[in-house]
């Protein structure tokens, strides 16, 4: 089972995303930061909050800043640019936590596995298997954003697309979770007999 944490740490980010298609940047981002600081400031003062629950904050702290010191010009630049600004940057995190070895999704895992396990292959690669799933699913709504912003289209519908791109890295996640753990109970009951 997915990690809930996960998907409530993009509940800031796809509010943004519909707020921007629905009111102004400054007020989206103003959202999204409000949002991303009720879920972090719990996490912070428990010492549980995550590198992906850092971005975020850092990601809307600096987005909120810009749209409040921008001319309206900016802001409409940026807002016609705002769901590639979303996805490609959760793109860069994901694939900066895969290059420098340590991708994101284990800092979930860590929270539901053992100890014991971290270092074992099975929870290395199935943690870096999801890991490139979200990632390319970021690209793919990246990519969405992208044709959109240079199409002059934005709005619900790119947003939706590149949340659907969202929707099927989860299934992905699911998948790979339930044959991890199945390869894992296989492991165990093998050890078991010996």
């Amino acid at each position: 089972m997915i990690d809930p944490s996960i998907l409530v740490g993009f509940v800031p980010w796809i509010v943004f995303a519909i707020a921007t298609s629905l009111t102004d940047l400054k007020t989206a981002s103003l959202i999204g930061l409000v949002l991303t600081l009720i879920l972090f400031l719990p996490r912070a003062i428990k010492k549980t909050y995550t590198s992906m629950d850092l971005f975020g904050l850092i990601f809307f702290l600096l987005l909120t800043l810009a749209s409040f010191t921008m001319n309206e010009q900016g802001l409409a630049y940026l807002k016609g640019w705002s769901g590639m600004l979303i996805f490609g940057s959760l793109s860069v995190f994901s694939w900066a936590t895969i290059l420098r070895g340590d991708p994101f999704t284990r800092e979930y895992a860590r929270r539901m596995i053992p100890r014991e396990y971290w270092q074992t292959s099975l929870f290395l690669n199935s943690t870096k298997s999801i890991a490139l799933g979200w990632a390319t699913a970021f690209i793919a709504a990246t990519a969405i954003s992208l044709g959109g912003a240079l199409m002059g289209r934005g709005g619900l519908l790119i947003y939706s697309l590149g949340i659907g791109c969202m929707i099927i890295a989860i299934l992905w996640h699911n998948r790979l979770l339930a044959a991890a753990e199945a390869e894992g109970n296989r492991l165990k009951e093998a050890d078991q007999k010996d």
